[in-house]
């Protein structure tokens, strides 16, 4: 590095950028910007950490549209449930012989000729603390069985609410068993409730279990009848392990900003989002502004028919719509993030082009351009070591105004529907509140933060970018 930069040239940046951060720290709106970079930076970063979740793949963590917890400080959120998760053991009542472990249940069956059917029953209980209903619940389990031996078998599962009510929320007739099942019963299973309740109008098994106020302790039982088939077989035999069971109650409520439509966590999408907002933001920025830089420098230097050309392209790339192109060339190219970034790159770059030419119009009648070009210096010389260093005081503050805009055109197309559907961004949580019902049901915690998320982004770099300009611009400097 000693090599490439001498000791004295290192002196004097040195002095440079010392000089900078002592004139930007004593700049108000732009300290105020740097402090929000790094708080959308913090938050990119240890995303992980501060939420639990997915933005992707966890969904149903809570009922759909679930209010922000802090909200049961209101009085009529005080009520309302939590999640729920329970996993408890259970107790064998009856049977033959088996073994309980954990929150499994091991059934061994190896009976001799017995016409009559073996019951075997299982119960547990569990207590709601909410005088507010949930809207729904899931139970799931998994049986596994082997070693099966001239068996057929029955089930089902009640649950018993405090007020006394029964209501079976599985079963199943007699059939063989087979190796292995998983059973997942959401309340809203139509077929079960048609045949349970004998309504083909009923929608919903939870609020027959639920009935307000729901607080007290509700009891499960899962019961299972063998019998031998056929019937003048000697030997029943049959091994069966219960387990994974957990009854799942979404609830009403949930972490710092509640849930969407289908019961995914708000903030966690809204944590996630900064990475993709900043990375888009700075890719697309720097891109650009290294292609008007490039454009603009050759373009002022060279002059004649290069810089004919180059403004003329620049011409014609400002009259075309920007918006329709953009939705073009992602159906044309596919919705890829990395396609966005580029596509908005390149129609980010034209005016600093005319900016950048007309400081190099200027710069290259200077005498130090003049002495460079006597001294037998080359074009490519003079335009790296001369003329690129004087413009990038304009060339840093375009790059950090230019984020804002990268910010919104990626915000914008991820509204309209044409973002990457693969990664959690603040513009696909506008375009999903507003097309899944956000509104309809008053879910301004998830409509309103990814809004304020981006407006104070855009932010952020335009008070950084105006501090910048400030700086380098003798002609906006402010006596202090």
């Amino acid at each position: 590095m000693t090599h490439i930069i001498s000791k004295d040239r290192r002196a004097i940046y040195s002095r440079r950028i010392k000089g900078f951060w002592q004139e930007f720290s004593h700049n108000r709106i732009g300290f105020v910007g740097l402090l929000l970079l790094f708080m959308y930076v913090g938050m990119a970063i240890f995303a992980p950490w501060l939420t639990p979740y997915d933005p992707i793949s966890s969904t149903r963590v809570a009922e759909g549209f679930a209010a922000p917890s802090w909200m049961k400080i209101l009085p009529e959120y005080q009520e309302h449930p939590y999640t729920m998760r329970i996993s408890p053991t259970w107790t064998i009542e009856s049977g033959s012989e088996f073994v309980v472990a954990g929150k499994s249940a091991e059934i061994n069956i190896d009976i001799p000729r017995n016409p009559k059917p073996i019951d075997v029953n299982l119960t547990t209980s569990f207590d709601y603390p909410y005088e507010v209903p949930p809207l729904r619940y899931i139970a799931s389990f998994a049986l596994d069985v082997k070693n099966i031996e001239n068996t057929m078998w029955a089930a089902e599962m009640l649950i018993v609410a405090p007020n006394g009510n029964i209501t079976r929320i599985w079963y199943e007739t007699y059939r063989r068993i087979e190796l292995s099942l998983g059973v997942e019963q959401d309340s809203y299973d139509y077929a079960l409730l048609q045949k349970e309740l004998g309504d083909p109008k009923a929608t919903n098994l939870a609020r027959l279990i639920f009935v307000e106020p729901a607080k007290g302790e509700y009891q499960l039982f899962f019961h299972a009848s063998f019998v031998l088939d056929p019937p003048d077989t000697q030997t029943m035999k049959i091994e069966m392990s219960f387990q994974n069971f957990q009854f799942f109650i979404p609830g009403l409520v949930h972490g710092i900003l509640g849930t969407d439509f289908i019961g995914g966590d708000v903030f966690s999408q809204l944590i996630y989002g900064s990475r993709i907002s900043l990375v888009i933001g700075l890719m697309a920025a720097a891109i650009s502004v290294s292609i008007g830089v490039l454009v603009g420098v050759v373009a002022g230097y060279l002059g004649g028919v290069v810089d004919e050309v180059s403004m003329r392209i620049v011409d014609i790339l400002l009259c075309l719509p920007m918006l329709p192109l953009l939705l073009t060339l992602v159906k044309l190219f596919g919705k890829n993030i990395f396609y966005i970034v580029l596509f908005i790159a390149i129609f980010g770059w034209l005016g600093l082009s005319r900016v950048i030419r007309s400081q190099i119009l200027y710069l290259r009648e200077t005498a130090f351009v003049e002495c460079a070009v006597a001294s037998g210096a080359s074009k490519q010389y003079i335009m790296l070591k001369h003329l690129v260093p004087n413009i990038v005081p304009v060339a840093l503050a375009s790059l950090v105004l230019s984020v804002p805009g990268a910010v919104l055109a990626e915000a914008g197309l991820s509204f309209l529907g044409f973002g990457d559907p693969r990664v959690p961004t603040w513009g696909k949580m506008l375009n999903y509140a507003f097309g899944h019902g956000a509104f309809e049901n008053f879910a301004w915690w998830w409509a309103i933060p990814p809004g304020l998320a981006i407006t104070f982004l855009s932010l952020t770099f335009v008070f950084m970018g105006f501090a910048i300009d400030e700086i380098v611009n003798p002609r906006l400097r402010r006596r202090r």
